[in-house]
């Protein structure tokens, strides 16, 4: 497995989007003048790639690149629209002048916003609401008369896409999420599509890239989150099931982590700073050196496997964990600092359990017991 690691934390750092963007520049540098059939090469390829992007998305059900396709299909498809309709008077119409101005700035919001359930009540009307912007957008022609655009216009639409591409790099840079690098270098893609709308091969060429790092992107990150829990660093839940059904020693005791009041310290303060919180645990219990495996296996609920350790010396180490939380102040920001505490329950192997499954079912009752009565605590079963 620590070969595997090794792997999955280079994947996470190597900026593969980075070379698919500079392949194509590098491709459009190298070209004085594209071939007659690469257009249409170009377009077979995107549409591909973006069938492929919007079946990979929907089978892991991730709304946030759902969102970028679209503005990115509309942008391609209403630029092709315009270009066979009025030539040369393409970059004139209202309709495009609204799109270029409306796609960073929801290109921006949806890579910084906090991501929901795929189907929950929030998503849909994000959708809708980028729907009717998308309607507005294919109606701007009959709304608006078209008018020149002027210099000082295409430099404004410039700066907007330069601040838009500043913001997510900075975005980029401070997360280190896989996600967030693909967007960021997507748009990079599409600015340059943008800037050689004139050349329909080289618009093509760039909105290919920024298909394929947005699917390169999922599917890198689909491959490190299967893995690792993307907030905290350590083991998923999907791991916990792995390494129980295969290489769990015979003798091991799980502990089993919560944060309390989890749902009241979300609605107070937000999930971000609570993701901080989260965050603030896990490098608590690392500094513990209690050399458990950590797994993230809920929102609120990491679990500890204590290989070759007895309940009591585990529930040791779960108590040093909890005191030192219980103990300690963290600071959320200039102004905000909280006390939090966690619970934790903690039971052994025992030779008529049948696998890793009944050690945690017997862990996780004696927690919910606790709970019923009390907050703060570590229980063994």
């Amino acid at each position: 497995m620590l070969g595997l690691k090794k792997i999955l934390a280079a994947v996470k750092g190597f900026y593969l989007p980075a070379l698919i963007l500079g392949c194509a520049v590098l491709y459009f540098c190298g070209q004085a003048r594209f071939q007659s059939g690469e257009y249409q090469l170009w377009q077979i390829l995107f549409y591909i790639l973006l069938s492929a992007n919007v079946v990979f998305v929907m089978i892991v059900r991730e709304f946030k690149p759902l969102m970028h396709l679209l503005w990115l299909i509309a942008m391609y498809l209403l630029v092709n629209h315009l270009r066979f309709r009025y030539g040369a008077e393409t970059m004139q119409m209202p309709s495009l002048q609204i799109l270029l101005f409306l796609l960073p700035v929801n290109w921006l919001y949806f890579t910084i916003r906090e991501e929901d359930a795929f189907f929950s009540d929030k998503n849909f009307y994000f959708l809708c609401l980028v729907l009717i912007q998308l309607a507005l957008v294919e109606n701007a022609d009959k709304l608006f008369e078209a008018t020149n655009v002027s210099f000082l216009l295409q430099n404004l639409l410039i700066g907007e896409w330069g601040i838009v591409f500043l913001c997510l790099l900075i975005q980029a840079s401070l997360n280190n999420n896989i996600k967030i690098n693909g967007l960021c270098y997507a748009f990079a893609c599409l600015g340059l599509a943008f800037l050689n709308m004139e050349s329909p091969a080289a618009m093509s060429l760039f909105s290919c890239a920024a298909v394929l790092i947005l699917l390169v992107s999922s599917v890198q990150n689909f491959l490190y989150t299967f893995v690792y829990d993307d907030l905290t660093g350590v083991y998923s839940r999907r791991m916990y099931h792995f390494h129980a059904s295969n290489s769990f020693p015979l003798k091991f005791s799980i502990g089993v982590v919560c944060l309390d009041d989890y749902a009241k310290l979300v609605r107070v303060f937000g999930q971000k700073k609570v993701n901080v919180l989260l965050k603030i645990i896990v490098d608590v219990i690392r500094k513990a050196n209690t050399g458990a495996i950590v797994y993230r296996y809920n929102d609120d609920e990491f679990i500890l496997v204590f290989k070759n350790e007895d309940k009591k010396q585990s529930y040791e180490y779960l108590e040093n964990i909890r005191r030192t939380v219980a103990g300690a102040e963290f600071v959320l920001n200039r102004k905000q600092i909280v006390k939090i505490t966690i619970s934790a329950g903690v039971s052994e192997k025992k030779r008529s359990d049948a696998d890793a499954g009944v050690v945690l079912e017997r862990t996780r009752e004696v927690l919910q017991k606790t709970y019923k009565f009390t907050q703060n605590i570590t229980s063994r079963a």
